[in-house]
């Protein structure tokens, strides 16, 4: 487990490397690995470096574990190009995902709004299940009274939402 904890490590750095080939090759390996990497690729969404929150964002896209939601739902407040990933990797996994989107949307609309739009909107026009539910919350979303819509939105989305 050491043996694997240590490569794990080595491949999150170089998720942060000069060569875009070096970091392809990491979030391929780490991708491959699965769930034994989701925590460390959690971990480095809080780096300071873009590069590699960006990186790990993808990764967490490309292995779609649960566990990565809440992380990527906090990711949706930052001001770069991290936020469009995360909220790609929510995309991913809707029905893991809409639920705690919904929740953070109740207690901090303004946090997360333009994050969760983005997200929200694509499922809204791409899954017909969860259209309807989630259309309500987009167009609140994007109303001039958002802080005070939004939280009646989602609670009234996250009681219809399909079982």
């Amino acid at each position: 487990m050491a043996a694997q904890d240590n490569q794990i490590s080595e491949w999150i750095q170089q998720l942060d490397h000069s060569e875009g080939e070096v970091r392809q090759a990491a979030r391929h390996n780490l991708a491959q690995t699965g769930s034994a990497a989701v925590p460390a690729l959690i971990s480095a969404l809080n780096d300071s470096s873009e590069t590699l929150r960006w990186e790990a964002a993808k990764t967490l896209w490309e292995i779609r574990d649960p566990a990565a939601v809440d992380p990527l739902i906090k990711i949706l407040a930052d001001d770069d190009s991290v936020r469009w990933v995360a909220g790609s990797a929510l995309i991913a996994m809707p029905h893991q995902s809409v639920p705690p989107l919904l929740h953070a949307l109740i207690k901090d609309t303004a946090r997360i709004r333009d994050g969760a739009c983005f997200v929200l909107h694509h499922l809204a026009s791409d899954d017909e299940e969860l259209r309807k539910p989630l259309t309500p919350v987009v167009e609140a979303l994007m109303s001039l009274d958002s802080s005070l819509r939004v939280p009646v939105e989602a609670e009234k989305a996250l009681a219809s939402l399909p079982k």
